[in-house]
């Protein structure tokens, strides 16, 4: 149970840190956002993730011990954090050189098959649909300029 108390803290700190970082450029308003509402609002929503995190750390029944893995190895599992970095890593890499949606889909479908109970099949359906509402909301509704597909100097 300590696992969420420190998980809590982290995410809390990491919070004050975007929040306070974030009051060094102009916030704006509502109407004008200003370089630093995106951190500051970033930074507050995690910090009250992190309090809530840790808040319900402690809460222990009956119910929720029959849950635990008693056969579970006292090493971590990195293949979960591994594809995570591999996907994040494959993003940069392909959005840069094919584009947004390669860029999207590979992030994803790696990320999502670091889980132990992925399949083929579900990551391939959730890394398709993360893709067309990215390709939604930062192209088409943020009009972020980014290419969708780029072939040696070729954008579309």
């Amino acid at each position: 149970m300590k696992r969420d108390y420190y998980a809590g803290a982290l995410i809390s700190l990491i919070g004050a840190f975007l929040a306070l970082n974030g009051w060094t450029y102009q916030i704006g308003t509502l109407t004008r956002m200003g370089p630093g509402m995106f951190p500051v609002s970033l930074g507050i929503i995690l910090i009250c993730l992190g309090v809530l995190i840790a808040a319900n750390a402690g809460e222990v029944t009956a119910d929720s011990l029959d849950h635990l893995d008693h056969d579970a190895s006292p090493y971590p599992d990195l293949k979960g954090s591994m594809a995570i970095i591999a996907g994040m890593l494959a993003f940069v890499f392909l959005t840069q050189t094919i584009g947004f949606v390669a860029g999207t889909f590979a992030c994803v479908f790696i990320a999502a098959m670091g889980d132990k109970d992925a399949t083929l099949i579900g990551s391939l359906v959730l890394s398709a649909t993360v893709t067309v509402i990215g390709i939604v909301v930062f192209i088409y509704g943020l009009k972020m300029n980014l290419p969708l597909f780029a072939f040696q100097g070729f954008s579309l």
